[in-house]
């Protein structure tokens, strides 16, 4: 009985005591750490938004699917939802850019068959006001979010860029100055079927692409239209890279 109230006693003064230094310290009773003010801790903030935010983005992708095949004649389609017409081809793609200043280099590389082919993608420049001078973070794109055509599933964008680019195949200019888009984005393929579920009857308010999975898109894409392909476009270049590493 003696030793549970000497006990008692004890810790009331530790507790009194710890409440004085915490107080003489400047901490009082108000939260300080960790409490959301007002809707933060329901929406999504802007990169802007953190304090120590450098706009520095390094990644690298592997593991490079090409959509159809380069030697592809018209009509084709280069999106292929059933992911039927995948060609696997060695390539990497290194992605360097500042989201703040809109700069940086996007290079992709990959050989099919004997032939070697090299995007560089330097030039970034916005068409839409989304597209945040023609690096952006953190949003929405595709599929009914108003960000971007609807032809692709609605997806979560961790960095994408919007500008033009350079092909080449085995040293020679293939494509110049065409407009190229790339996207950091949620998984988009089925890992066992590789299908792209998509268009789909829309049930929840998130994208249709896959948050358990990450990839890289580049689209390299002509100015000239031709409904007889998918996307409409005389040449779209898509290809993409299912392993990402941030650096």
């Amino acid at each position: 009985m003696w030793q549970d109230i000497r006990y008692a006693g004890w810790v009331a003064a530790l507790c009194t005591a710890l409440g004085l230094a915490l107080t003489g310290s400047g901490i009082t009773g108000e939260p300080r750490f960790g409490t959301p003010k007002g809707d933060e801790g329901t929406r999504i903030f802007k990169a802007t938004e953190h304090p120590f935010y450098s706009g520095a983005f390094r990644l690298t992708g592997n593991r490079a699917t090409l959509v159809g095949n380069m030697q592809d004649q018209s009509p084709w389609d280069h999106l292929d939802y059933a992911g039927k017409r995948l060609t696997p081809v060695q390539g990497t793609i290194e992605i360097k850019v500042n989201e703040v200043t809109n700069s940086g280099l996007v290079v992709a590389e990959f050989a099919e068959g004997a032939d070697q082919y090299r995007i560089v993608f330097d030039r970034f420049a916005a068409k839409a006001p989304f597209q945040d001078g023609g690096i952006a973070t953190r949003l929405y794109e595709h599929g009914d979010s108003n960000n971007g055509d609807p032809l692709y599933p609605k997806t979560w964008l961790y960095l994408a860029g919007w500008g033009t680019a350079t092909m080449h195949k085995n040293d020679q200019v293939l494509y110049k100055d065409y407009d190229a888009h790339f996207m950091v984005m949620e998984r988009s393929r089925d890992p066992q079927t590789h299908a792209v579920h998509y268009p789909v009857t829309r049930t929840l308010p998130g994208g249709e692409t896959d948050p358990a999975g990450m990839e890289i898109d580049l689209w390299v894409r002509s100015k000239e239209q031709n409904p007889q392909n998918f996307p409409p476009f005389d040449t779209f270049v898509h290809i993409y890279w299912e392993e990402v590493t941030w650096r």
